[in-house]
């Protein structure tokens, strides 16, 4: 420890309920104005602890770090108990390691391979009932698409059909996350552990069924997986990690949606994604080694991710010793988070960070902070450490999704409508809705719509 520890800075707060309402009601927005008034690292007091909160690359090595920080009991119980105390979110050390190198044969090329033709089956049935439509709100079509992707993907739902009775528990459940952990009847958060045992009993359903016939999708890669010694998942396992990645996944509808908010009212960026795809995929099936040969699309892609927060934070971690991260004590025992959005928009490494410009990716002098800096996914390491395992399925869903959009189909939006994030849930979505109007692109040459 150095002699001259400075004293964390400390957010302002009410008495006896600190930051949690405040957090709570909008996660990103709150972290992103206290980085810019108390800096890289400062303490908030969240349901009745401190937690110390660090913002940009060197401040997420540093609460990353397995031998200083611990993710086990740390979360809130809103959280650990809808995803599960045991996901792999929540483990440290061994058990961690074998559990995620296990959960990545799920996210491997060959898998994304198979997944890929799912993805633009459920894509290809949304967009042509969206020209039909004409004009509607695209949120909730969004969301209901890539639910449909994720049923299918995850438990071998059928990808030509809605499954609401999928869909409606995962939104309730994993919104809860951020509500009050009040188990009383009628709350958010005892309505969203009722849905979690909804969602439960189907993956369970879906497991027994794929262990008598195997099919492609993501619980028959979890029975088949073994590690280098042969050892494979339990059923248990297997069971509270398939929750866990609708948990993960549902960020990616919120990613979507962005994505198709930015190229709708960037048309001369939309342009240049729509005449890179015709020279490379202008038609033919839309797969994962396909998708990764567009330059142009993986910074839009990127910088989709960069712009708009969909998940604020890191899973809460504990200092598992007394520690400093530039002068600033870390006392045993104190929680800890990343802050996702306020890192991403952090103006020394991200100039102007409000503004949606993918070719900030290409290479230029801060491409080495800038890719420190990148922590959509929570940052780290996929296997050594807690970055998101299905990292590549939501490059999968942002790229075929683009292509797919693209190709066929052109979209604006109608004025007056506000293109801001929603705050209070897990994820955010733009907060009006994202009222469009869509067409076919033989339709859109007939009669060119207005940009919004």
């Amino acid at each position: 420890m150095t002699p001259n520890r400075r004293t964390m800075p400390t957010v302002r707060s009410l008495p006896v309920v600190g930051s949690t309402l405040a957090f709570l009601a909008n996660p990103d927005g709150f972290l992103v104005r206290c980085a810019s008034e108390l800096g890289n690292v400062f303490k908030m007091r969240f349901l009745g602890e401190d937690v110390a909160c660090f913002v940009g690359a060197e401040a997420f090595k540093f609460v990353l770090d397995p031998n200083l920080f611990l993710r086990a009991g740390a979360s809130p119980p809103s959280v650990a108990e809808i995803l599960h105390p045991e996901a792999v979110p929540f483990l440290d050390g061994a058990g961690r390691a074998r559990r995620k190198a296990l959960l990545m044969s799920v996210f491997d090329d060959e898998a994304l391979e198979g997944y890929s033709s799912v993805v633009e089956r459920v894509i290809d049935r949304y967009a042509a009932n969206w020209a039909k439509m004409g004009t509607f709100s695209w949120v909730p079509e969004i969301t209901s698409m890539g639910l449909a992707v994720a049923a299918a993907v995850f438990l071998g739902a059928n990808p030509d059909e809605e499954h609401p009775e999928i869909e409606k528990p995962i939104l309730r459940a994993f919104n809860g996350m951020l509500s009050l952990p009040i188990h009383l009847p009628f709350t958010p958060y005892a309505r969203a552990i009722a849905a979690r045992d909804v969602i439960r009993v189907r993956v369970a359903e879906a497991l027994a069924k794929e262990k008598l016939t195997p099919g492609g999708n993501a619980l028959s890669r979890l029975l088949a997986a073994r590690t280098q010694a042969g050892e494979k998942l339990s059923d248990d396992e297997i069971r509270i990690e398939a929750l866990h990645f609708f948990g993960a996944y549902v960020a990616v509808i919120g990613a979507l949606a962005f994505e198709a908010m930015f190229l709708g009212r960037s048309p001369e960026i939309k342009e240049r994604c729509r005449a890179e795809i015709r020279a490379h995929i202008p038609h033919g099936p839309v797969t994962y080694a396909r998708v990764r040969e567009l330059p142009y699309l993986e910074r839009v892609t990127k910088e989709v991710r960069r712009a708009r927060t969909v998940v604020p934070v890191t899973f809460f971690a504990r200092a598992n010793a007394d520690c400093e991260f530039e002068g600033v004590a870390i006392p045993r025992g104190m929680k800890a988070i990343g802050a996702i959005g306020a890192t991403l928009h952090d103006p020394v490494v991200f100039p102007e960070p409000d503004a949606f410009d993918p070719d900030r990716w290409l290479p230029n002098p801060q491409s080495d902070r800038q890719a420190g800096s990148w922590v959509p996914h929570g940052g780290g390491e996929h296997l050594s450490g807690h970055r998101c395992a299905g990292e590549r399925m939501a490059e999968l869903m942002l790229k075929a999704f683009a292509v797919l959009m693209l190709r066929d189909f052109d979209w604006d939006f109608p004025p007056d409508q506000s293109f801001e994030s929603t705050t209070g849930k897990l994820f955010a979505t733009p907060a009006s809705g994202l009222r469009v109007r869509f067409r076919r692109i033989s339709e859109a040459a007939a009669s060119p719509g207005r940009e919004g």
